[in-house]
């Protein structure tokens, strides 16, 4: 499945937004349309209904009109692009989600940037949309036709974006491989944490050994540690993850190769007398205090003739599941990290949860458990270089 990446921000005047980072001033979205439109890294921009001439008159008026109206001035997304994908291909990609986002009323800028630097490996295209408030003929306000205000709108647009996606990638003979998805790893079932998003010119800075400064105020997420950390942290996690679903899927560490067969688990069984003693051995081991001859189920009977089929199992108290167990409770490491769909980057809890999985992956067992992860492993298990799904 291909990665996907979809950013959105907004600029408002409303006095009642709940970041600061939101707050709309004079000048900023005639700055932005600068930046994202540059010759130099834009190949493609398409300008569809715009309310001025040029796009330092579209976001003067479109700034005006917020003001008056206390509201929001424009959308920006940023969306990643498929790698595989044509320039034309990906010009009608943006078109298309653009068209159908604005429902063909409201106006937009859409710049994509492929052609230079990193941005050949990480095709992405920039979207500034302009609202268009329409009247629904009634004594109320004026209806939006962007409608991002409304509850869920990101998350209903993200799921747009992906649908177009891989409609067309599918009419292109792309095929599934192609295929993207706006839902979270916990939603698609992937135990996975993901990763942070670092950002070209950091990753330049690590790449050339430069130190990053830490700042203060974040001491208390990232202890002191930069992105490029963190996300080292979290590639060993997710790969002693895998090692440890793989270890479930083959069966109990202190299980055989052919624990999973039952016609031979079967045959085991009637080897085994009663009270425990195996048939052929000639010494055999006294019967454990919460031995049973009640049933225990149809795969660990014990006798079948002796054992009572509708009797309860009977397991020795350190077998019991607990309450947290049944109902499938993560360890509280995961608890800390995992907020719902979000993550908590906490350094400090990063590192718990790996020692964690040290633990209970490399014991002092040589025959059984696999050689720790050499450093030259780890470092193999890089981030793919695309834009990180990310949201505020």
């Amino acid at each position: 499945m291909a990665l996907f990446s979809f950013k959105h921000s907004v600029r408002t005047f409303s006095e009642k937004r709940t970041a600061n980072a939101r707050q709309a001033e004079h000048g900023q979205t005639a700055a932005h349309l600068r930046y994202i439109t540059r010759k130099q890294a834009a190949r493609c921009v398409l300008r569809e209904r715009l309310a001025g001439k040029t796009d330092a008159e579209t976001g003067t008026l479109a700034e005006q009109e917020a003001e008056r109206r206390k509201g929001r001035v424009c959308e920006r997304f940023i969306l990643a692009l498929p790698v595989e994908a044509t320039p034309d291909q990906r010009a009608a990609l943006v078109k298309e989600f653009c068209e159908t986002f604005t429902q063909g009323v409201a106006g937009y800028v859409a710049a994509i940037h492929d052609q230079t630097g990193n941005d050949i490996a990480n095709p992405h295209a920039h979207v500034v949309a302009f609202d268009v408030q329409v009247k629904t003929g009634g004594r109320g306000r004026p209806r939006s036709t962007l409608g991002m205000a409304r509850k869920n709108a990101v998350e209903t647009t993200a799921a747009q974006w992906a649908s177009i996606h891989n409609r067309m990638m599918d009419a292109w003979g792309y095929g599934q491989d192609s295929h993207i998805s706006h839902l979270s790893f916990a939603a698609r079932g992937i135990d996975r944490i993901p990763q942070i998003h670092e950002g070209a010119a950091s990753r330049k800075m690590a790449g050339r050994g430069d130190e990053i400064a830490p700042k203060a105020e974040w001491h208390h997420i990232d202890q002191g540690h930069s992105r490029a950390d963190a996300n080292a942290v979290i590639r060993e996690i997710n790969s002693m993850k895998e090692m440890q679903n793989e270890q479930t899927e083959h069966g109990n560490r202190l299980g055989r190769p052919y624990d999973d067969d039952r016609a031979r688990r079967r045959d085991r069984r009637q080897d085994v007398g009663t009270h425990g003693v195996s048939r052929g051995s000639g010494v055999g081991s006294p019967t454990p205090p919460f031995a049973s001859t009640e049933s225990v189920g149809e795969d660990l009977r014990g006798d079948q003739n002796t054992a009572s089929t509708d009797a309860p199992a009977v397991f020795p108290p350190f077998f019991a599941r607990s309450a947290a167990a049944e109902k499938n409770v993560p360890s509280p490491f995961d608890r800390r990290i995992l907020r719902g769909s979000r993550i908590r980057w906490v350094y400090r809890e990063l590192v718990m949860l790996r020692d964690t999985l040290r633990a209970r992956l490399f014991r002092k067992d040589p025959e059984n458990d696999p050689p720790p992860m050499t450093a030259a492993q780890i470092q193999s298990v890089r981030p793919r270089s695309r834009i990180q799904q990310h949201y505020r």
